[in-house]
């Protein structure tokens, strides 16, 4: 049994979400659309590997339920942040599939592991005790 997975995509942008400036400064949360709510496994890695990604002009992003919120200036959003929010996505997408594929090896495993473990118990119905 394989596990699908479909990759999450970055589909759009939430303008009635987007905003929230102090008026001091031209940065703003941009909220963007993803294709789909991603499992928490998945928010967990692209959360951390945006933390440790670099590049010239990053800002702070962070994935919360269907949505990828980045503080920026909304001019930089589709040449400067939006190819490397793609590029995080993309690698997400890749470690999480390695991630689902590994734990259905383990669960795989595990099932084999107690299915001994059951038959080498079933065995003693055998055992004469009178």
């Amino acid at each position: 049994m394989t596990v699908e997975f479909e990759d999450i995509k970055i589909t759009g942008i939430d303008t009635t979400a987007s905003g929230g400036g102090d008026g001091r400064s031209a940065l703003v949360d941009v909220v963007l659309t993803l294709s789909k709510s991603p499992p928490a496994d998945w928010t967990l890695y692209f959360n951390s590997r945006w933390e440790q990604h670099i590049y010239m002009m990053k800002r702070r992003a962070r994935v919360s339920g269907g949505r990828l919120t980045i503080h920026c200036v909304p001019d930089e959003l589709e040449k400067d942040h939006l190819p490397e929010l793609r590029k995080i996505a993309n690698e997400t997408n890749q470690r999480y599939k390695t991630h689902l594929a590994q734990k259905e090896r383990d669960d795989w495993r595990e099932q084999e592991r107690a299915d001994a473990q059951k038959a080498e118990i079933d065995k003693l119905n055998n055992i004469k005790f009178d």
